[in-house]
């Protein structure tokens, strides 16, 4: 135990180092922060900024996340990034785990360190000294401020001196040389660094493996649960799997097929479907299932040690170099080249599947030269995949390369064209490319007129009342308040209009017959006679760009009505303060900014600045 003690010692000597020092230098520097934590005496510190009134969350029913609790997750993220990983280490394995020697090192601030090994062992002992006198420093710290009374430095009973001098920051030393206290005697018979990740280190089953000790990336500590020769099967295997993936990929996307067959003439996307319907995927998974029968086989014998073989080895040799270093260097590239295949396969079914596109995924034209109006092609990739025929107009061209004026950094939506507002090209998540966009826009339309109507009804609902309707100034309690019958009108009311203005049509399929425009029911049609098309257009504008306002509105006056609890008008009620949930325990309200803005409280207008009457 004497290495797992010598870290405890070494641990709790440099914070309690660092703790003398939290305790001295609040009572001179404060740095920004809560109130109630960042001013309250230091030995009063625990209970300001932890949990409620110094008790536990459990008790109290309130989660404070003071900055305590920073302080706690950074501690075990330290944990967890130093002692942890060594404690896992195997203690009969190369680096021995803990050991006297490599107890406490953390590799910080080894570039700060003498060379000479007589000046490193003497500031390892003046750093082990230091945080036994620390420890005890700050035991004494407390009791005396306990028995005394006075929560502030130097923690006696008398009136502290106000003169003093400069000469307490002077002592001490710099943190670099308490924290990294070994020489390089020590750093070559410790445990290695990851070169990956070279705050952990590196894990013992990687050194010997290909690609181990030249990354040693394993920051999950995988290899300390598992077998590394397991690991590295499933590895190399996934990547020799994606490397064919990824060819097969993009050589289907380029036109090479096997067969002039109809059944092979599919996208990429579309192949595991139909090689499911036609039965090849059965014939595929038959000889998969050989080759992992026998790998399985050949790992077992590995583990067995009835054989030498490495862990993805099956004895192909072809175009194999003959040294070591060329076999090294071999297999060295291909478990980078796999591992990057994972991840290339992964964004080509990703880009394939949201573009809807083949390889390379954006918009291949005829190449020609540039002239000096031409504009650079780093976003060519938002750029129509149609083929562009040479012989094209210029204005063709240039209007497949517009971009949507609402989102310029996406092309403009195809889907919308036609229809009103299309100029716009607001479609980040492609619905037309998906849906009908007559019937997009028929539910645009229709929700941005009933919400019209609810917009202006919502206000006028404070002033006018119906005949045979209870008076209710807030609109949200309407619903409740209404009587049944005219609950039956409205619902009769919308059912009508909805069943009879398609003539029974009512699908997405057959609700355009006929060249119908969306929305447009021949309603108030008369208005539009001796309007010229621009005019109309206009009009048309106007009324899609109002209800999709109008949507807005009236989900901002209901959420304003829920939380004033009150009518719309006054905005903000004579009196308010807070909505009836934000309340303290005790049942209080919270004083809301905007509620001290309005009283002149809030800080930022004082009762006094325009006078006083």
């Amino acid at each position: 135990y004497l290495p797992w003690l010598r870290e405890c010692e070494l641990k709790h000597g440099r914070v309690a180092m660092l703790a003398f020092v939290g305790f001295v230098v609040p009572e001179f520097v404060r740095i920004p922060g809560p109130e109630a934590c960042y001013t309250a005496p230091v030995m009063k510190a625990l209970a300001a900024c932890g949990p409620s009134n110094g008790v536990s969350d459990v008790q109290s029913g309130v989660f404070n996340t003071g900055p305590l609790y920073q302080v706690f997750l950074f501690c075990g993220i330290v944990e967890m990034c130093t002692t942890y990983p060594k404690f896992m280490q195997d203690a009969t394995g190369p680096n021995m785990g803990f050991t006297i020697e490599n107890a406490g090192d953390y590799r910080l601030g080894v570039n700060f360190l003498p060379k000479e090994p007589e000046k490193v062992k003497e500031l390892k002992l003046k750093e082990l000294n230091n945080g036994r006198l620390a420890m005890m420093a700050f035991a004494g710290i407390s009791l005396q401020s306990a028995v005394t009374g006075n929560m502030s430095f130097p923690w006696t009973a008398h009136k502290q001196d106000t003169h003093r001098g400069p000469g307490l920051a002077s002592g001490v030393a710099p943190a670099t040389k308490g924290l990294a206290a070994r020489s390089s005697a020590t750093q070559l018979r410790a445990y290695k660094m990851s070169k990956a990740v070279p705050f952990l280190p590196l894990s013992p089953a990687m050194e010997g493996v290909v690609g181990g000790e030249e990354e040693g990336f394993d920051p999950m500590g995988f290899s300390y649960a598992f077998d590394i020769r397991w690991l590295r099967e499933a590895e190399l295997k996934h990547g020799r799997i994606c490397m064919l993936a990824t060819v097969g990929w993009i050589a289907t996307d380029l036109g090479m097929r096997v067969s002039d067959n109809a059944a092979f003439q599919v996208s990429s996307i579309d192949a595991h479907l139909s090689m499911v319907k036609f039965g090849s995927m059965s014939q595929m998974l038959v000889w998969l299932g050989f080759a992992e029968l026998f790998g399985f086989m050949a790992m077992i014998r590995m583990y067995q040690g009835k054989t030498d073989r490495a862990a993805g080895d099956f004895g192909l040799r072809a175009l194999y170099p003959k040294d070591e270093a060329g076999q090294h260097q071999m297999q060295l590239k291909e478990l980078r080249n796999g591992r990057l295949a994972m991840v290339a396969y992964g964004g080509i079914v990703t880009a394939a599947v949201l573009t809807g596109k083949p390889w390379p995924f954006f918009a291949v034209g005829e190449s020609r030269p540039k002239t000096a109006g031409d504009r650079s092609t780093f976003c060519s990739g938002l750029q129509k995949a149609q083929a562009r025929s040479s012989t094209a107009p210029r204005h063709a061209e240039k209007a497949e390369m517009e971009r949507s004026q609402s989102l310029p950094f996406l092309p403009k939506p195809a889907g919308l064209k036609g229809l009103v507002g299309e100029e716009q090209g607001f479609d980040p998540l492609a619905f037309a490319e998906t849906f009908d966009a007559r019937w997009l826009r028929e539910a645009e339309l229709k929700h941005g007129r009933v919400c019209m109507v609810a917009a202006v009804g919502f206000a006028a609902q404070q002033f006018v009342t119906f005949p045979g309707f209870t008076p209710t100034p807030n609109a949200n309690e309407a619903i409740y308040s209404a009587e049944p019958a005219g609950w039956a009108a409205l619902l009769f009311l919308a059912g009508f209009i909805e069943s009879t203005s398609y003539g029974g049509k009512l699908t997405m399929l057959d609700m355009f017959e006929g060249k119908r425009d969306p929305g447009n029911f021949e309603f108030g049609s008369g208005f539009l006679k001796g309007k010229s098309d621009k005019e109309v257009y206009d009009m048309k504008l106007k009324e899609l760009n109002n209800g999709r306002l109008a949507m807005m509105a009236i989900g901002g006056m209901i959420h304003h009505n829920f939380v004033v609890q009150g009518p719309l008008f006054p905005l903000i009620p004579e009196g308010w303060t807070a909505p009836a949930a934000w309340v303290t325990p005790d049942g209080e309200p919270i004083q809301s900014f905007m509620s001290g803005f309005v009283n002149g409280t809030s800080g930022l207008i004082s009762n006094n600045t325009f006078g006083t009457a």
